[in-house]
Order: C-alpha cells, then structure tokens, then sequence
C-alpha cells in the first residue's frame, strides 16, 4: 500500500469500473458464425454449435449443444488443423469471447503471424507470455540451446477466469509497414490488448512473426489465424474493424501524474467512500483488498456485495491528486457486478418480490476486524442479529461468504437469505450454478438446513434459501468462483 495511506482510509469517492475500449466511431462487422463457409477449407476439428459447458474439474470435458453461433475446435489424433479466416487484414481492431476447459491451449494470430495466446491460466500468481493474454516468444532454432525463445510478452496481470467461462479480448493491432520496394520500413504493434476489460498491453512492438505462425514472412496483409494443433477452445461474438481509431498510430502522450495505487501486502485494506452502482451513488460503502488478491465493495446500507474482481486492488489517482474534480477510484481487475439487493429479508411467501432496500428494522451496527484486518459486517432486523463475512477461498481463486443468522425468531413471515440474482441462473450437474450465461460460478457450500429454490422474474432470476432458527441461529454459506 501507499505508505501515505493510513490502514483504513475514509473518502468521499466513486467507483468507475474499467470497460474495454469502443469501436472507433465506425460499427464493427460481425463474422457470422452460422456456418464455416468464412474460414479456408475448415478441418474436421472445427465445427459450429449452439451452446456450451466446459467442466472446470475435466480436462477436456466438453458437452455442446446443436444450433449456431459459437465457433468450435475438437482436435484428436487424427485432425487438429489450424483455421484461417477467407478475409484478410492489416490494421485491426478486434473483439471476440472464448471458452476452455481444464488444461487446454490455443492461440489467436493476428495475420495469421503474431499470437495472443489463449491459455488456461485460472489462479496463476505471476504469468509469463505463455499464459492467457500473453503476446507469445519468437523461436529461432539456429540460435543457442537456452537461447532459440525470444522477445515474449507477459500480460501485465493474470485476469483469467475458471475453466468453463466465457472470457473476452479486445484487441488493436497495427500492421507492419512497407515501402514501395516491399521493404519493411516499421514493425508491427499490439496498440492495446484488453482481457475482461482489464488493459495488459500497450504499445508492444513486434519484430517477426512468434512461434509456431502460419507464415514465416511478414506482409501488409493477410488472415486470421486461429490455432487448433494443441486444445479444445470455443469462440463466439467475433467482431472486428479494418480501421484503427485516429489516434492509435500518433497518440499523444497524456499528462503525467503519478498513479497513485492502494494494495493490501500483509494484512487486508479497508477503504469507505461513495460508489457508483447502477447508475447511482451509493454513499455507504466499504471496498476491502484481500492479500491473496480477491477484492470487493459491501454496501452496508443494504448489506449487499456491489463488486468483486481479481488482481491488483485499486487505484485512487483521481480521488487524491489535488482532490480531482470527479474524486474517482479505479479497480485494477477484472470486476463481476451484483445487483445491489439487501443479502437477507422477511417474505410470507417464496412468491413475494424481493425488496430493493433494507427495511426500517434493519439496521447497520458497524464492522469488527480480525487479526488480518478483514471486516465482519453486523446488523440487526427486529429480533435477530446478522454477521455478514467475506473471506478468499481456494488459494484466491474464489471469494467465500458466510451469513449467520442468529436469534429466537417469533416473527409470521419466513426469513431468507438472497444467495444471488442474475439474469440466468442455471445448476449444472455437479451441484455448482452457472450465472450469467456462464460468466461466473456459485457453489452453494452450505444452507443452514434450507432447500434452495430459483424463481424466474421479469428481468433475470434470483436464488434463495429459506432459513430456519429452530436452534437459534443458521448459516448460509457460498463461493463465488471465476
């Protein structure tokens, strides 16, 4: 952390979530995924489908569904084919999503030359050009043992998600330059690349074509390349621009100012401020940094997570530079947003629509911290008493929360605890629930006795637990896992 930073921090700010960039003011093109007539004499090992689930758990363990729009590669031992794209490039600015299971690899090759690569990279601490986002090494075979891998790139930080989840790139690619001669008068660049809109490249020149390219030269323009040699992966929502923004080749540099970066090392980090959520200012919440990496915003006023993500904490630039006008802090990972509703209610029935905001009997009564400084929220609603506790689970790879619920309740209507709203809830087969079209994982660890129930609404669907107090307290306990 800071080392002007007190361990707890209070400020009035608000919380702007990274989105990745736009398209440049120009609609982007969408490659229709209905069929493979847009790729170069497709193998075997491609092939379209509907829908998707990839096991975290099995490698390789892949179930699909008939239909369109999501782009697939099977390899086996008799065809694991590389794909082309019919359409060729110089400039780019792309987007797609992937999916992949357990173990598996893949790359995307901007001309069919330069590898982002795709990677099960789910809990690595410090990633190397061979983990998902990273730009991969150029290979010489003449050079010395030890030596023939070169002039890899990193990503910045590991933002990957768990195996089985959509993640997404964006992407903007500058081609290499020629003269009239055809000599190469500039190398090519990775402008920016974006993973789950978090920015892990910037600006990365590229001197040749990296290992295991369709092409050993380099040309103004050419295909797509995605790999099919070494693992299942899934594609969907390919989109791409033939134009760079205006300002990608000649940007100028912007004002310096020295980032100012709050990170929790040996003990968590508790700052209470102003967030933006849903479009509005929420002005008592508490965002907690964990060491092990796994962050989030409790909203105290309503007892509800408002965010959480991975990676590195926050940036507060904005919020102590000269006291900036918007006074904002950023989250330096990749973020998951809640829907804000209180955690816990009273309802005569599981058919009652969940409230939006406490009650008046339901009250903050503050935080206590452990030897660690991480937070335990407490409030009461009428006669009983709420501990809400956040915790990171599985060596940082999963966020844990456990609510008890304490008292000799004697009140008519049944207490609930909101496990999750979504607009899709979905169990799979091994108990865990998909959410949000398979953006994140929910394992319900414990249901304080309850049976969880799923009840569709207008907008999405929310998953509930009743709970019961016969001996005087429960706890509900689960894992956010991405």
């Amino acid at each position: 952390m800071n080392r002007f930073c007190p361990r707890i921090l209070s400020a009035c700010f608000v919380l702007i979530l990274f989105m990745a960039p736009v398209a440049n003011g120009q609609d982007m093109i969408e490659h229709p995924l209905t069929d493979l007539d847009g790729f170069q004499a497709p193998a075997d090992n491609w092939r379209i489908v509907g829908a998707i689930e990839a096991d975290r758990h099995g490698v390789a363990d892949i179930q699909t569904t008939d239909g369109d729009g999501i782009l697939l590669n099977m390899p086996s031992d008799g065809v694991r084919e590389n794909l082309f794209t019919m359409w060729e490039h110089g400039d780019i600015e792309l987007s797609f999503e992937f999916m992949m299971p357990k173990g598996s690899n893949s790359g995307v090759y901007l001309q069919g030359r330069y590898e982002i690569q795709l990677f099960d990279s789910w809990g690595v601490p410090n990633p190397t050009y061979s983990d998902a986002g990273g730009i991969y090494q150029r290979w010489d075979p003449a050079r010395n043992e030890g030596e023939r891998g070169y002039q890899g790139h990193p990503p910045s930080m590991n933002v990957s998600r768990a195996p089985g989840l959509w993640q997404d790139f964006y992407i903007l690619f500058q081609a290499p330059r020629f003269d009239a001669e055809g000599r190469k008068v500039s190398n090519a660049k990775m402008v920016k690349v974006a993973q789950n809109g978090v920015v892990i490249h910037e600006n990365v020149e590229l001197t040749g074509p990296t290992r295991a390219a369709g092409f050993s030269d380099e040309q103004a323009l050419a295909p797509i390349m995605i790999q099919g040699d070494h693992g299942p992966v899934a594609l969907r929502n390919i989109r791409y621009n033939l134009h760079l923004p205006a300002a990608a080749e000649d940007e100028k540099p912007p004002r310096f100012v020295p980032a100012i970066h709050v990170e929790p090392t040996s003990e968590a980090e508790v700052i209470r401020g102003f967030v933006n959520h849903d479009g509005a200012k929420k002005t008592r919440t508490i965002s907690v940094g964990d060491p092990d990496g796994v962050h989030y915003v409790m909203d105290s006023a309503q007892g509800a997570v408002l965010y959480a993500w991975k990676g590195r904490f926050i940036e507060t630039t904005d919020m102590w530079h000269s006291r900036g006008t918007q006074q904002l802090a950023v989250p330096r990972g990749s973020v998951l947003t809640f829907s804000g509703r209180p955690a816990v209610a009273r309802l005569e029935s599981d058919s009652i629509v969940w409230p939006d905001s406490m009650g008046a009997d339901y009250v903050f009564k503050g935080y206590d911290l452990d030897a660690d400084s991480r937070p335990s929220f407490h409030y009461t609603m009428s006669d009983v008493t709420i501990t809400d506790r956040l915790l990171p689970g599985d060596n940082g790879r999963q966020l844990e929360r456990e609510i008890v619920v304490s008292g000799d309740d004697s009140g008519s209507s049944e207490i609930w605890v909101l496990v999750a709203a979504a607009t899709t809830i979905s169990e799979g087969d091994d108990g865990v629930f998909r959410m949000e079209g398979n953006t994140y994982y929910l394992e319900l660890l414990d249901s304080g006795g309850g049976e969880a129930i799923i009840r569709a609404l207008d907008e999405g669907e929310e998953l509930l637990v009743p709970v019961s107090l016969s001996d005087g307290s429960a706890t509900v306990r689960y894992a956010l896992i991405w």
